[in-house]
């Protein structure tokens, strides 16, 4: 084999280039300053930070002390009364807040017990963004303990209070005669969610509670307990949040009682008591003990691991001589070492190691704190006194695996403000208060390193690989699947995902995406999730989407894994095409069963508040300008099904405003949230979640779209009332044939009338009983009224006659004028030249005919008309055809029987006056037919010439024989015609 020397020395440097690159390299990072110098000067009083906090997306809060040099006495430290916060945004801008608290002096003071230790009774928390849990204590007499409780106060940055609750009593130090403010408070890992607090009680065990802040910023008691202990000494107890967002107690019990009959007894045990979220605990569960003499567990530091599954605990362990007490801090004799105890939520322990790890730095006075790092590893910190006055930090990075610390880029030891405060931000950021001289403060700042940066892909969370959409993409709204790649395999859990949108900085929730709506690949390792067409609606959004801790779980243990906070996973959606301009309109929900009942339990006032809220709650949910929504404040009852339930009437204004909605996408958008709103903030609100999501918002309908079919049925039956009308001119053009339209529209009206009554009058039940008696009523008055005059009227010989040839006929119209008596006016039209349309009526039947169409406007035209417009001002839903018909046709009838009677009694009036007699005085509307004088005698003279004329051709035309006879009938037919014409004329 021949070796090419010329190429060994690449070879060399490739093979060590491979070595190196095999190592984890973490380089130097850069020390930054972030000072700010105070508005406000007190006097050269200098400003302290006292203490920080920080918000999920990493904004800080710092608090602020100055000095009271005259209410500070001995061990008492008291400040000016003023809480002052220093918001430090993530641009690294600084915002002032000094906020009076109304609360008692003593909260401004803190002292000092036996282990210099600082006491203080005011302290704060973050909760919700821009709001801050203060804790502090109220005392009825200051020199009383057991007077002192310590109270919960919910405030935004801004200083606005919103709730105050006591939340717990005090330990009291009987030997000292002092309220001790040693309890702890523990924020879910879902600030939402609330607080735990724990305290030792006067028999050195645990009490335990939970807190809820409700949305309006009261505090709520949940579960509460007391943790009993057992053993000779408890070194240390914490509490911490869990992934699966509840909480749980830590605590070690240790013993100096060496049992020689049983050397195996544990003298050393840790403990976790898990505590669900608003749930009643079991029993503590076992997570290390050890028979070992002479070991403390000194210090028990837990946090959720956020590289791997489930929490952790690290132990610091002291070996103790002889019989030295248990629980004192280490000696230049004692030998510290580490126990890590990763368990899960169950109390299951998944790993365990111990850490014999020795510092460079050793401080035998204190112990060194253990925080666990956001992207892997932990930070090991020991705070020691350096030179008068000054102090130090001194701390060691060391990752999951390694025994070797790692620099973490301060020099050691790196100076420190006298509170000692420094601040590890959720992307690793290390802050370090500094000491102040002048009217100002500052931090010094590294960024420490990522262990398993290989795994970080911007969400903040070491499980998730990869996300559609990307961080910081565009996309179009037209996707209906969102999906999350993990490292690992995953199973759906109990928890969800939530996509908002950003408007004018503000989140507003689009939809809720639980385990129904998401499906996951075989190899466990991609969720895939449905999306609504409302979430994405709105052209050129910024949106972004957060994860549950609990929304999924890792395969192999079942254990919650951590999920993706607010302003994480971000993305925008692409502009769209221009919507087309699209006008006002009006549309329906239901209210619930239940929510039915709510709305009937309120007060008038509480009802109309109800409308505004519904109002505000889908302004919100949509989004919406709340200006472009409106309501008539009215419910109508749903006859469609089977319990009661109200509708409501929603109206949306247009906009011609590229930023806004349009009317058609909200109406779509609002449908969608409705039907989905187990999925949307629909849901979420105080009234909207009484919608019913089968019912969705149906928007006012196209009427023609909806009924044409009827529509055409209505406008063919017209046309053919018109084709008869033409008919009957061409049959007769003599006779009032107009009276083909008044009996269509007699006949629709009546149809109409009982049709509404039938099936829309229950719609308001106030309007019903009316509705009933002004259909009734006129039919019975006119129906009783129509058989008087008929039966009146056989008693003249020349009617009677008519009835007899025509009896049918009359009959049909008797029964149609109790739909209005104006039908018995038909019968006396000459329509079409129709002999049974030729009814002798007497002047008096006539008269009878007219006033009792005049009863008939006050009994029936004008009611119904009222009760028609009643019932389209009562009513939330005018989308029905038969209520819109039944309005048109009584206006109709109304305006015509109005004019109609007008005309005829100012004709009246006239013939009265003249003493002129009118046979024929009517047409088919109730309008008047002039007439002569001379007309009643020549119409007698000419009846009777028509019937000498007849009897002398028939007895003629009886006489003539065979084929002569056949033409001579077919000449008198003609004759007889050409005679009744000319009478005809004639009259």
């Amino acid at each position: 084999m021949r070796i090419l020397l010329g190429n060994s020395k690449s070879i060399i440097l490739l093979i060590l280039a491979i070595i190196l690159c095999s190592y984890t390299s973490y380089t130097t990072a850069q020390i930054r300053v972030l000072s700010h110098n105070e508005e406000v000067d007190y006097n050269g009083v200098l400003p302290r930070i006292w203490d920080s906090k920080t918000y999920d997306d990493g904004t800080m809060v710092v608090r602020i002390i100055r000095k009271n040099a005259t209410s500070s006495i001995n061990k008492y430290l008291c400040f000016y009364e003023l809480f002052s916060l220093r918001i430090i945004n993530l641009d690294g801008t600084v915002v002032e807040k000094d906020l009076n608290l109304g609360i008692q002096a003593l909260n401004y003071c803190v002292f000092q017990t036996s282990n210099e230790l600082f006491s203080e009774f005011l302290r704060y928390y973050p909760t919700t963004k821009n709001q801050l849990l203060i804790t502090y204590y109220n005392a009825t007499d200051i020199n009383n303990p057991s007077t002192y409780v310590e109270w919960g106060m919910v405030m935004d940055l801004d200083g606005n209070v919103y709730s105050r609750s006591p939340i717990g009593l005090p330990f009291i130090d009987n030997n000292l005669r002092l309220p001790i403010p040693i309890a702890r408070i523990q924020p879910n890992i879902n600030v939402e969610k609330g607080f735990l607090r724990i305290i030792k009680n006067q028999n050195n065990n645990i009490d335990w509670q939970q807190f809820r802040i409700e949305t309006n910023g009261t505090i709520t008691r949940l579960t509460f307990g007391e943790l009993v202990i057992y053993g000779e000494t408890s070194v240390a107890v914490v509490s911490m949040n869990t992934v699966d967002e509840g909480y749980a107690i830590a605590f070690g019990n240790t013993t100096n009682s060496f049992n020689a009959t049983n050397p195996l007894a544990p003298l050393s045990q840790l403990f976790i008591l898990p505590i669900g979220y608003n749930q009643n605990p079991g029993l503590p569960l076992l997570l290390y003990q050890t028979p070992i003499p002479n070991i403390a567990f000194v210090t028990i530091f837990c946090n959720i691991a956020y590289v791997g599954v489930g929490q952790i605990c690290t132990l610091t362990a002291t070996t103790t001589q002889g019989g030295a007490p248990i629980g004192t801090a280490p000696t230049t004799q004692s030998q510290n070492f580490y126990i890590k105890i990763n368990f899960l939520s169950s109390g299951s322990v998944s790993s365990f190691q111990v850490i014999n790890r020795n510092l460079p730095v050793e401080n035998g006075s204190n112990f060194w704190k253990v925080n666990s790092l956001n992207f892997g590893g932990y930070l090991l910190s020991n705070i020691a006194t350096v030179g008068p006055n000054q102090f130090g930090i001194y701390g060691f990075l060391f990752d999951e695996y390694s025994e070797n610390p790692v620099n973490w880029g301060f020099p050691e030891p790196e100076p420190i403000g006298t509170k000692g405060v420094y601040q590890i931000l959720p992307n690793n950021t290390l802050l370090v208060s500094q000491l102040e001289t002048s009217n100002s403060w500052q931090f010094q700042v590294i960024d420490l390193p990522k262990f398993d940066a290989n795994r970080d892909k911007g969400y903040s969370n070491l499980n998730v690989e990869s996300t559609f959409p990307s961080i910081q993409s565009t996309i179009n709204s037209n996707i209906k699947n969102i999906t999350i790649n993990f490292y690992d395999p995953v199973d759906i859990s109990n928890g969800r995902l939530s996509v908002y949108q950003v408007i004018n900085n503000q989140p507003y929730l689009r939809q809720h995406i639980t385990e129904t709506s998401c499906t996951v690949s075989s190899d466990g390792r991609t969720i895939n999730a449905n999306i609504l067409d409302s979430t994405f609606s709105s052209s050129n959004g910024n949106y972004y989407v957060t994860m549950d801790n609990s929304f999924v779980v890792d395969r192999a243990y079942k254990e919650p894994l951590l999920g993706i906070r607010d302003n994480i996973w971000t993305f925008n959606i692409v502009e769209q095409k221009k919507v087309p301009f699209a006008p006002s309109t009006n549309g329906l929900l239901r209210l619930t069963p239940q929510g039915t009942n709510y709305f009937d339990s309120l007060t008038s006032n509480q009802q109309n508040s109800f409308f505004n809220t519904l109002l505000n709650d889908i302004s919100n949910a949509v989004p919406v300008p709340r200006s472009r929504l409106t309501s008539i404040e009215r419910t109508q009852v749903d006859f469609s099904v089977n319990e009661k339930q109200y509708l409501i009437s929603i109206g949306i204004k247009e906009t011609r405003s590229d930023n806004e909605p349009s009317v058609a996408a909200i109406v779509s958008n609002l449908n969608t949230m409705v039907l989905n709103k187990d999925q949307t903030p629909i849901n979420d609100g105080l009234a909207s979640q009484y919608l019913d999501a089968t019912y969705g918002f149906n928007p006012a309908p196209n009427l023609w779209e909806k009924y044409k079919y009827r529509l055409l049925g209505v406008f063919l039956i017209v046309g053919l009332l018109i084709v008869l009308f033409l008919f009957a001119q061409r049959r007769d053009s003599n006779g009032n044939n107009i009276a083909v339209l008044q009996l269509g529209l007699i006949i629709f009206d009546l149809v109409l009338d009982i049709a509404f009554v039938s099936s829309n009058a229950k719609d308001v039940p106030i309007l019903y009983i009316p509705s009933v008696l002004f259909v009734t009523l006129p039919i019975g008055i006119n129906t009783i009224l129509a058989f008087y005059i008929i039966t009146q009227e056989n008693t003249r010989p020349k009617f009677y006659q008519w009835f007899t040839a025509h009896g049918k006929v009359a009959s049909v119209f008797t029964v149609l004028s109790g739909a209005d008596i104006e039908a018995l006016n038909i019968l006396h039209s000459n329509l079409a030249g129709f002999p049974f349309f030729r009814a002798p009526f007497s002047d008096d039947a006539k008269s009878k005919i007219f006033w009792g169409a005049c009863l008939n406007i006050f009994t029936e035209d004008i009611p119904q008309v009222v009760v028609q417009i009643l019932y389209r001002e009562l009513t939330v839903s005018y989308d029905n055809l038969i209520p819109l018909l039944t309005l048109i046709s009584s206006c109709v009838n109304l305006t015509i029987n109005i004019i109609g009677r007008l005309y005829q009694a100012t004709n009246r009036l006239r013939s009265n006056h003249s003493n002129v007699s009118n046979d024929d005085d009517t047409d088919d509307f109730g309008g008047l037919v002039p007439a002569s004088s001379d007309t009643s005698s020549a119409k007698k003279d000419l009846e009777k010439l028509e019937e000498g004329l007849d009897g002398v051709l028939n007895k003629s035309f009886n006489a003539s024989n065979g084929n002569l006879g056949n033409d001579l009938n077919k000449n008198q037919n003609k004759g007889m015609t050409f005679l009744r014409r000319m009478v005809s004329r004639k009259e």
